[in-house]
């Protein structure tokens, strides 16, 4: 066929089409999803043999009622094809529905399979991978594009099978009634390779572009249409202009959908135009046949009746091509995110973690974020890294088992970049870190944060009561350790007046509770957990004084006996602290004791005397007056 219609240039517009190739690598890798249910595949493959063969005998059965049963007036063999014809049409749909009930089966099978694999290899992945995915584009991966390889698993490849057995069948047929008709009826054929081929290409394009803007627009929601979200939007009049910009990215999602839409129906329309020519051409040629006498009419009606079997599988195999495009834009999406390689993982040699004294040394320690620039957790720290600068720069220090730690230095010094490497959320470019004397990298990663517990100012807590919430940490944990650990943080006086206790409902990331309630909730947590080692963001500027006189409480309880790093905010913990280590610009430049570091009279000083130097003066102004009254 010379001509494509006009679909290259009506759905390209001058853009040259993409080359598209299946490859057998790409199958191989697919089809390992679809061998576990081996069995029922054959068992679907069965159904379908069936129903071929059955699909092939009805026309038969009506050559034998137009060439026997009505001109020898047998109404006895009338009345068993007649009822033949209905029993095949019986047995063959319930047959069909055992075979869909397999092929779902084998589908959600699949999709569980798929959905559980790259849900926990993105657990696997490092904190550096979640600091530049989007959260929607995430969850559209492991939803929508999962979501879509059921078509594959229950449609595409149960329709080659169909379509091919019932080709084959229908050839059989065909030929058993007439030779020449049969090469007549597939003359047409090869003309339905051209449309397949180009709407397969663009569908192939269409659909990963579906898929993209689909996870944009998902990703939006997901930023928006939570309550952080929603109140930023609200407070800075943004509401009209967010759903503004949700239209438009709609817009688009549904402008590709009628695309993809539309090149299936000009390939339908292509077919429809090449399926008329075979029945019209075996009418003609058939017609004068059955003139000449060389051919029953009962035979001819039987032939064109096969032809609908003979065009329909083409067709749908042909469309099966479109579709397997499309399908495998879906899996290069899915395998993008498969074949990403966590930043950091466990050695083979790895060894588990059973006791832990506390004891942690950095060793010229260098570490450079593996792309840039990122947030930190607290919107901070590593807000200046940039490519090629390191967030440390040769950094050693040592903390002694039980150890009580502030961390000190202006936003950017690289404090919170100290608190990932100690948990691995990521490696060291140089240098090394040791917990007990066992460098981070020989220890399996789930055994080292079995022994660490993390608060930090930005508390999370997922939508769910208080109870589960506290439980996250150690779900084997007693009624009774549940409280003791919440008295401890100066929290079961509040959940105990709670409408529903301990089994009330917190809010999206707990946002029903305080500041102050939902960081004595974590401190609850991590006592919990009991860990031998703590990081801690402890800011509590933004809490009043009943509040962080609560929580200065529950620390103390949480700091007992254990391993800290602490970010300093608040001015006890600089006073209390064992050690404090200061960073600027990515280096330790001082390391001692609070009295020492002011004898010193370097960075420390002068950040203390600026951050801390007006509480000093108003306590002892406070004082001042307190004794004077007396």
């Amino acid at each position: 066929m010379s001509r494509s219609f006009g679909l290259h240039r009506h759905m390209y517009m001058g853009e040259e089409a993409p080359s598209v190739a299946v490859t057998w690598g790409q199958l191989r890798r697919v089809l390992r999803y679809f061998t576990p249910y081996w069995p029922q595949w054959v068992a679907i493959l069965l159904c379908i043999a069936a129903m071929s063969g059955m699909g092939v005998i009805p026309p038969l059965l009506v050559r034998d009622i137009l060439d026997d049963a009505i001109p020898n007036k047998n109404a006895h063999l009338l009345h068993l094809l007649v009822g033949a014809i209905v029993g095949l049409t019986i047995v063959s749909g319930l047959i069909g529905v055992l075979q869909s009930w397999l092929s779902t089966r084998v589908g959600q099978g699949i999709m569980d399979d798929l959905r559980n694999q790259l849900y926990r290899h993105l657990q696997s992945q490092s904190l550096g991978f979640y600091t530049t995915e989007r959260a929607g584009e995430i969850v559209s991966r492991v939803n929508n594009d999962v979501g879509a390889v059921h078509q594959v698993a229950s449609g595409t490849i149960v329709d080659i099978a169909r379509n091919a057995m019932t080709l084959v069948a229908t050839l059989v047929a065909m030929l058993s009634l007439n030779v020449w008709l049969t090469v007549l009826a597939i003359a047409v054929v090869p003309t339905f390779y051209l449309p397949t081929r180009i709407v397969g290409r663009i569908r192939h394009r269409l659909s990963r572009q579906t898929q993209e803007q689909y996870a944009e627009l998902v990703a939006f929601m997901e930023e928006r249409l939570n309550i952080g979200g929603m109140v930023l939007s609200k407070i800075f009049g943004r509401v009209d202009s967010e759903a503004d910009q949700f239209a438009e990215r709609s817009r688009g999602v549904a402008d590709l959908n009628v695309k993809q839409a539309m090149a299936g129906r000009w390939l339908f329309m292509c077919l429809a135009v090449f399926s008329v020519a075979g029945p019209a051409l075996i009418y003609l040629y058939g017609g004068h046949q059955a003139i000449k006498g060389a051919l029953s009419i009962g035979t001819l009606i039987a032939f064109v009746a096969l032809l609908t079997n003979l065009y329909r599988p083409v067709g749908q195999l042909a469309n099966v091509y479109v579709n397997l495009q499309g399908a495998l834009a879906v899996f290069e999406r899915i395998f993008e995110y498969l074949d990403r390689r966590p930043d950091v993982k466990d050695r083979a040699d790895a060894t588990e973690l059973v006791q832990v004294r506390g004891e942690i040394r950095f060793e010229d320690v260098t570490f450079e974020y593996p792309r840039a620039p990122r947030l930190a957790a607290d919107g901070a720290d590593e807000t200046a890294v940039a490519a090629g600068r390191p967030a440390l720069k040769d950094v050693s220090f040592e903390i002694a088992a039980g150890e009580r730690v502030a961390l000190v230095g202006p936003s950017g010094a690289g404090k919170t970049t100290v608190t990932y490497l100690i948990p691995r959320f990521y490696d060291p470019t140089a240098g090394r870190i040791l917990l007990d004397g066992h460098d981070l990298r020989d220890v399996t990663q789930e055994s080292l944060r079995e022994h660490m517990g993390v608060v930090t100012q930005d508390t999370f807590l997922f939508h769910t009561s208080v109870r589960e919430n506290l439980l996250y940490a150690r779900p084997e944990a007693t009624e009774e350790e549940l409280v003791a650990a919440a008295r401890s943080a100066n929290i079961h006086d509040f959940i105990s007046g709670l409408p529903e206790g301990y089994a009330t409902v917190v809010g999206e990331r707990g946002f029903r509770l305080s500041g102050g309630e939902k960081q004595r909730l974590a401190i609850a947590r991590a006592l919990l957990k009991d860990p031998k080692i703590l990081i801690l963001d402890e800011a509590t500027s933004h809490l009043d004084a009943t509040s962080e006189h609560l929580i200065q409480e529950a620390l103390e309880v949480l700091l007992e006996g254990r391993t800290s790093i602490t970010i300093a905010h608040r001015l006890s913990t600089v006073l209390n602290a064992d050690k404090i280590v200061v960073l600027n610009e990515g280096r330790v430049v001082e390391v001692g004791s609070h009295k020492e570091l002011l004898r010193n009279d370097g960075l420390y000083a002068d950040l203390f005397d600026r951050q801390f130097g007006d509480a000093i003066e108003y306590a002892e102004a406070a004082n001042g007056e307190a004794r004077a009254s007396e």
